[in-house]
């Protein structure tokens, strides 16, 4: 691999990690917790120093200055040295200037070794530096490619070892790297071509703790006084806690902890934990409990942090712990996926899947039996009072027996008849009323008849003998065969024209046969003389009254005859008087 290639595979590197690193920078203090750093330092336990221009103080967390570097020092966080900048050169020129302008730090100022075969430049870094990135700005029209080399050496004679690299000339700046990292006090440039121009030359070495093209990195090692390698970033001691790579510049991911050996817990969201803590940042994942989310819920809990219990899964069984749902069905009474909704008015049982049946009134059955609290509506019987009544039943829990229907099965929640009716003897929407005294049959819809006493409310028979003049089971028929009266036991008179008599009277509605007497037409007319001379009861009386009469009349003449011979005795004086009063 040439040096160039090395450069780009480390700038690829720098550039995925450099990011990382400096959050690394921004989240450590001194003692590699959050904190603040004194004044003109930064870094892990504040170890690295700031090189911002005329002292002034560069950010106590990430390094960096508000304006430019120092002299000699560049990048993100100034912590990259130019060391050459100012050093002892050495160079074969025509005006012997030795060649220090080409570490001037100006690149308008130029040096050309002398028009020989071979032209070199040479610095002294006065002391051993690991080199590696460097920055050459040519001015060269003769050099050709592949002929310039770059030697990094402890001996004067500089060119007598094997290069670091070789690099093209040309009229720009060229920034290149050694093949392998390079230790040595010296630094040179040779053209086995001719001569060489230079306008300026710079070796970059990183300030201690840090590395990388720019040294924007800084160390990661697990012993906080190691220098890890100035190129690469790797440590002999082993990466700090929470980071891994070569480098140790790539956070743990799903691991935490010296090496990354520790597995992170179940974090929220499936991030990654606190690669140094194992703590998740973002709280747990549900299901899981604890500062490092390795605790799983007990049994009977849920969610985050498992501050939730279960609800009520059938037969005490556990939910799940990362929701809470049921793994089956729910207690009598519950429903939803966790089992926390009590089922809805109406239903009842395992998931709320039965409707209730129908409960008296406006009640609902128990949730968890299905059970009616207060029994069953009419037409309805049975625990959970689905069952309908049995025909002849009715009523709130069948208690009620139908009336006396025509069809046995009344109407299960009215107990009405409805269409057939009630059977002879009852009336009444359930039937369940006797006939009232004088009625009877289907309904109680017939009147009884001519019964002394009350009539049997079935069949309308009477329950004792008719009233003179009707006849039949039910006295509903008028005395027949010319009969009347009481049983229909005395048979009628003579009535003209042969009608029937008056069924309780026996009279005759019209006339009797000749010769017979009325009302009853049974008895015939006898004349004056047969009446006179046949004696009777009827005649004796009127004799007898006869002979009273005038025995009372001839005592009252006698009275009246000896009342008024008495008066005018008594009157006499005064006759005068009374004669004028007669007249």
């Amino acid at each position: 691999m040439t040096g160039s290639e090395v450069t780009r595979h480390v700038i690829h590197i720098t550039a995925c990690a450099s990011f990382l690193l400096l959050v690394a920078m921004v989240t450590r203090s001194v003692d590699g917790t959050k904190g603040k750093c004194p004044e003109g330092k930064f870094g892990y336990r504040c170890r690295l120093t700031c090189r911002c221009v005329r002292g002034v103080a560069c950010d106590s967390v990430t390094g960096q200055c508000p304006g430019p570097c120092q002299d000699g020092w560049s990048g993100p966080h100034c912590q990259r040295q130019n060391v050459v900048l100012g050093m002892p050169t050495d160079m074969k020129t025509p005006d012997w200037s030795k060649g220090s302008r080409a570490v001037d730090g100006d690149i308008g100022t130029c040096v050309t070794s002398t028009s020989n075969r071979t032209g070199w430049w040479r610095v002294d870094m006065l002391v051993q530096k690991t080199v590696f990135f460097m920055e050459v700005l040519f001015a060269n029209h003769t050099a050709r490619s592949g002929r310039v080399r770059v030697h990094v050496s402890d001996y004067v004679d500089t060119f007598w070892g094997k290069p670091c690299t070789y690099i093209p000339a040309s009229y720009r700046i060229y920034q290149f790297s050694c093949d392998v990292p390079s230790t040595g006090r010296y630094f040179g440039i040779i053209n086995r071509d001719g001569q060489i121009t230079l306008c300026e030359v710079l070796v970059f070495v990183c300030a201690p703790y840090t590395f990388g093209v720019d040294c924007s990195q800084e160390c990661a090692c697990l012993d906080p006084s190691e220098q890890c390698n100035p190129i690469t970033g790797s440590c002999t001691s082993g990466c700090r806690e929470g980071l891994t790579g070569t480098s140790c510049n790539k956070p743990c991911r799903g691991r935490y902890g010296r090496g990354c050996r520790q597995v992170c817990g179940q974090c929220a969201g499936q991030q990654s934990c606190d690669p140094v803590s194992g703590v998740c940042s973002v709280g747990c994942a549900p299901g899981w409990a604890g500062a490092r989310c390795q605790t799983a819920c007990l049994p009977g809990t849920y969610g985050v942090d498992c501050v939730h219990e279960c609800h009520r899964c059938l037969d005490n069984s556990t939910c799940e712990p990362e929701n809470g749902t049921c793994p089956w069905r729910c207690e009598p009474g519950w429903q939803g996926q966790r089992c926390d909704q009590p089922c809805g008015a109406g239903r009842y049982g395992q998931n709320c899947e039965f409707p209730c049946g129908h409960c008296y009134g406006t009640s609902v059955c128990d949730s968890k039996t299905g059970f009616c609290p207060l029994g069953c509506s009419s037409g309805y019987e049975g625990l959970f009072c689905t069952k309908e009544c049995l025909p002849g039943l009715w009523g709130p829990n069948c208690l009620w027996p139908c009336g006396q229907c025509s069809d046995p099965a009344c109407d299960r929640v009215t107990g009405f008849c409805d269409g057939t009716g009630c059977r002879a003897g009852w009336f009444g929407n359930t039937c369940s009323q006797v006939c009232l005294p004088g009625t009877y049959g289907a309904n109680c819809q017939q009147k009884c008849g001519a019964c002394q006493s009350f009539c049997d409310v079935t069949d309308g028979a009477c329950q004792s003998s008719c009233l003179p003049g009707w006849e039949g089971q039910t006295c509903s028929l008028t005395c027949s065969n010319k009969t009347y009266g009481t049983d229909c036991q005395s048979g009628c008179g003579h009535c003209a024209n042969g009608e029937p008599c008056h069924h309780i009277s026996g009279h005759c509605l019209r006339a009797c046969v000749e010769g017979y007497q009325k009302p009853l037409c049974q008895t015939r007319a006898e004349t004056l003389l047969e009446q006179l001379g046949k004696p009777n009861l009827l005649t004796l009386l009127v004799a007898c009254m006869s002979v009273f009469g005038c025995t009372i009349f001839g005592l009252s003449t006698c009275l009246l005859l000896r009342w008024r011979q008495h008066n005018q005795q008594t009157t006499e004086p005064s006759a005068p008087a009374f004669k004028q009063t007669v007249v």
